[in-house]
């Protein structure tokens, strides 16, 4: 019984999220650390602040500048918790490289951060399979 009030508070605070983006389009600044607090900045981390300090001095200076403006874009976006954040494209990318791939399939792109990121990890001959089923959301990027 627990689990399913526990489930109906979440479905209800989900309802509230979506009237209140239908309603202006975006989220408030509170409704955004309400959802930071919901689900954090998928770290592994327990400090945000360490978080950002990792991010400031070793991701974001070695980010490419096609994934910077498409990060600074997609964050701006009402559902911007579902792209890849900058740690993980960079991880993905070293991924790619060190086992040399050249075919390589995303479904769900979203944005299209992460997509952006194998295309940049391989080679020119590689070939890349990406869908989605919301093309406004491929097309922002």
């Amino acid at each position: 019984r627990e689990r399913e009030r526990e489930r109906e508070r979440e479905r209800e605070r989900e309802r509230e999220r979506e009237r209140e983006m239908a309603t202006n389009g975006e989220e408030s600044k509170q409704s955004q650390e309400i959802r930071h607090q919901e689900v954090g900045h998928k770290s592994l981390l327990q400090s945000d602040a360490l978080y950002q300090y990792i991010l400031e001095t070793s991701v974001y200076p070695r980010e490419p500048e096609p994934m910077k403006e498409l990060r600074e874009i997609t964050a701006k976006h009402p559902w911007n918790l579902m792209t890849t954040s900058a740690d993980e494209g960079q991880f993905l990318n070293m991924l790619l490289k060190l086992i040399n791939a050249k075919k390589t399939i995303e479904i769900g792109v979203y944005t299209g951060y992460s997509l952006l990121a194998t295309a940049l990890a391989i080679p020119d001959d590689g070939k890349i399979l990406a869908m989605d089923i919301n093309r406004e959301n491929y097309e922002l990027g």
